[in-house]
């Protein structure tokens, strides 16, 4: 399943979330510079590795050597999703627009285009399926919804006058909110009265609305393997949200309490719920606070997770049921990068990152990928915990690197500045 990156959900999946923000219906060409990260679960099955039970040391982090994703392909500019293999989706900026591709591990780029319109993607998967939308320039037919794989495409079957791709798993299922505009009579073009969002889950047969009222400002539809969706739903004109948990066709809604919600960001596959608990005043809709109290869910029972006295932001959990995020004192002043483990009065394990910005991933093995600020200037940079050793994410010789998604094995992809600063494509390789 795809995780959503970034401090703001909408992550984006900016995240996305985040220098990633903003809804995934963005313009492609913005995608290339700043791309959503859509990381899918694996199907690996060894345990996760614990984390310290204290901080490790302070000692200088390694380098792992930064590397063109696509040196063969001319003006690659993004990365915008990796899955466990290796496989890829890049983009850049082509003469008629952006262009994406599909890149599998020691293979040649292939189009992403159905019918030969370009796919805008979304999503991909372990099983090398691409989820994406085909849009009409003269916006005279609506959007497609459309799953790619291996060069063929194939239409599925949502549909609305905005389509927004949630979530993909390794079966094919995706979760998409549908956007649209009921009409009134009365001009020849009719006149917008009112839009409505809806939320589905389908397998390219079949499509079922879910039966709740999406937030359209929040990466709103996590998917597991197991079909599950959790995300928010509003359940009356002026009510706060409340997160819920679907499984084949039974809706169960949890809130946080009075004056506050909470604002879901993942699902793993034993149908646990993460996320982070903001009060009723705080921004809505991709603008949350940076630091709050941060919860797992499971089975009607909710638990708050120590922060320390601070809060937490944004944060990911894996197949096991650990939870990482960055989180901060009282003050804001001081943060750190923690993973809790799956115990239900767990502790904060800190890696001593102390330049975090936002956790972008955590893998089935414990290892966290985090984006950082990093020197006088606060550029971006890259940081991965893996297995216990703090390392520094290089660049394409110039000053910054901007890490985009994870895998299972501990491969990085994202993009990274060259000496000219010019962005380009990069991937991180394990034990390069």
């Amino acid at each position: 399943m795809a995780t959503i990156p970034g401090p703001g959900d909408r992550p984006t999946r900016a995240a996305k979330e985040t220098p990633l923000d903003g809804r995934r219906a963005a313009s492609a060409l913005t995608a290339l510079v700043a791309a959503m990260v859509l990381v899918a679960c694996g199907a690996d099955t060894r345990p996760a590795t614990p984390p310290p039970a204290t901080s490790p040391s302070r000692a200088t982090p390694a380098v792992r050597p930064a590397a063109a994703a696509a040196p063969d392909l001319a003006a690659i500019m993004s990365v915008s999703a990796v899955n466990d293999t290796g496989a890829m989706v890049i983009g850049r900026a082509g003469r008629a627009g952006a262009e994406f591709y599909y890149l599998a591990h020691g293979a040649q780029p292939v189009p992403l285009t159905h019918d030969g319109a370009p796919i805008e993607p979304s999503l991909l998967n372990n099983a090398g399926q691409v989820v994406g939308t085909v849009t009409d320039p003269a916006g005279n037919q609506p959007p497609r919804l459309v799953r790619w794989q291996d060069g063929h495409s194939t239409v599925l079957p949502v549909h609305g006058d905005q389509i927004i791709p949630e979530d993909l798993n390794d079966h094919g299922q995706v979760t998409a909110v549908t956007v649209t505009a009921a009409r009134e009579p009365g001009t020849a073009q009719g006149r917008d009265a009112t839009t409505t969002p809806r939320a589905f889950l389908t397998d390219g047969t079949m499509t079922v609305d879910l039966g709740v009222d999406p937030d359209v400002n929040e990466h709103n539809l996590y998917l597991n393997e197991a079909g599950q969706v959790a995300g928010l739903t509003f359940e009356g004109s002026g009510t706060s949200p409340r997160g819920f948990l679907w499984d084949r066709g039974r809706l169960t809604t949890f809130d946080t309490g009075p004056t506050t919600h909470p604002v879901v960001m993942g699902v793993n596959d034993a149908g646990q719920v993460a996320g982070l608990v903001l009060d009723d005043q705080d921004s809505p809709s991709g603008a949350h606070p940076i630091f709050r109290p941060a919860f797992r869910w499971r089975s009607g029972v909710l638990t708050t997770l120590d922060t320390g006295g601070g809060g937490a932001g944004p944060v990911r959990i894996n197949r096991s049921g650990q939870v990482t995020g960055v989180v901060a004192d009282t003050s804001g002043a001081s943060r750190d990068v923690v993973i809790w483990s799956s115990a239900p009065d767990a502790r904060p394990n800190r890696l001593g990152i102390a330049d975090a910005d936002y956790v972008v991933a955590i893998n089935d093995h414990g290892d966290v990928l985090v984006s950082a600020l990093t020197g006088p200037t606060a550029s971006p940079g890259g940081r991965l915990w893996h297995d216990g050793q703090l390392i520094t994410l290089g660049t394409l010789g110039g000053t910054a690197a901007d890490p985009k998604g994870l895998s299972a094995h501990g491969l990085v992809a994202g993009v990274s500045t060259s000496a000219d600063g010019t962005w380009h494509a990069a991937i991180w390789p394990p034990n390069s």
